[in-house]
């Protein structure tokens, strides 16, 4: 009887032994490893983002992006021979104790945060009339030491009994408040309104509730612009191209004068370029993409954007930048 149960299994595996040899080598293959890589991205041109725009440059303001993926066993194998690939262990990619659900909810709160800042500014340039409706305040993360039982994904709408309507709102309240206070918040959560509290924690000698807030808002105007990104897209540091690209599109301008123009980092609503992470792989994929001028915040990201340009012997222009003001007025002078 073994004999006849060992000759069929022996059959078995004789017929379809590759389809699970298949399988299992599919499955070692695309694995998902405890393991980020960074890498060299490519370019987003930034006017591709304005939903239905005809206006033309000659040539193109593009944001630069980094590659990011989730290792497997040939991606590992690859960025260990590659040295412009870098690997994080998933703990070195979030924040304390944050999940990755978590950390994705703050890019892409920053990315909408970031967008709407940068037609706002694009907007205030160009001398464009608007109205600023459905302000929100969501809170996109929570220090390991805060004392709180607030979550990521609240918005925030009152704190001791008083109206929250934007970030400088909860951030002004709180200066009156001295740390071991104890502040109760009025938040929305999946649709509900729910009660949460805080007790307040030093911070650098100030009382904070130890949390990260995203605003964002609509903005109303006789010169609407309609903005669209990907799901795969996300964080702020597309802000300075940005509104460039706006203000470019509002005021009918070509400020490229037929390069092809990449930059990076944020941008706030005075104008302020700010530093970002991952300008080394963003140089380097500008670099491959054929970039002329590459716009990099002044500081630390120039320093280092400045290293791999003479380490990598690239011929690309590498402008550093404080504000949109300098941005601007480097182009309009090409």
């Amino acid at each position: 009887m073994f004999n006849k149960i060992y000759e069929k299994l022996k059959n078995f595996i004789k017929k379809f032994g590759f389809i699970f040899i298949y399988i299992l080598i599919f499955i070692v293959l695309t694995m998902n490893l405890p393991y980020y890589i960074s890498a060299p991205g490519g370019l987003m041109d930034t006017k591709d983002k304005i939903e239905n725009s005809d206006f033309k440059m000659s040539g193109s303001l593009n944001m630069a992006y980094v590659t990011e993926i989730h290792a497997t066993i040939p991606t590992l194998i690859w960025a260990f021979f590659d040295p412009d690939w870098d690997v994080e262990t998933e703990a070195e990619t979030v924040t304390g104790s944050e999940s990755v659900e978590d950390m994705e909810f703050r890019n892409k709160m920053m990315l909408e945060e970031a967008s709407n800042t940068a037609l706002k500014l694009a907007y205030d340039k160009s001398d464009i009339e608007y109205k600023m409706k459905n302000i929100k305040v969501y809170l996109t993360y929570i220090d390991d030491l805060a004392n709180t039982n607030l979550e990521v994904g609240d918005q925030i709408i009152e704190a001791d009994g008083h109206k929250i309507s934007t970030k400088e709102d909860l951030y002004n309240y709180i200066s009156t408040k001295k740390v071991g206070d104890k502040v109760n918040f009025k938040v929305i959560r999946d649709n509900e309104k729910q009660t949460k509290t805080a007790t307040l924690i030093d911070v650098l000698g100030e009382p904070k509730v130890g949390a990260l807030l995203s605003e964002t808002f609509d903005l109303k105007s006789d010169h609407p612009v309609e903005l669209e990104f990907k799901d795969s897209e996300s964080g702020p540091s597309g802000g300075l191209m940005l509104t460039l690209t706006l203000y470019s599109y509002l005021n009918e301008i070509d400020l490229t004068h037929g390069h092809t123009i990449v930059g990076t980092g944020t941008i706030d609503e005075d104008g302020n370029v700010g530093e970002i992470s991952g300008v080394k792989y963003k140089l380097i994929g500008a670099v491959d993409k054929g970039a002329d001028i590459f716009l990099v915040p002044d500081g630390d990201n120039y320093k280092e954007a400045k290293k791999v340009k003479e380490e990598k012997g690239y011929k690309i222009d590498l402008v550093p930048v404080k504000t949109f003001d300098e941005a601007l007025e480097y182009l309009e002078n090409l």
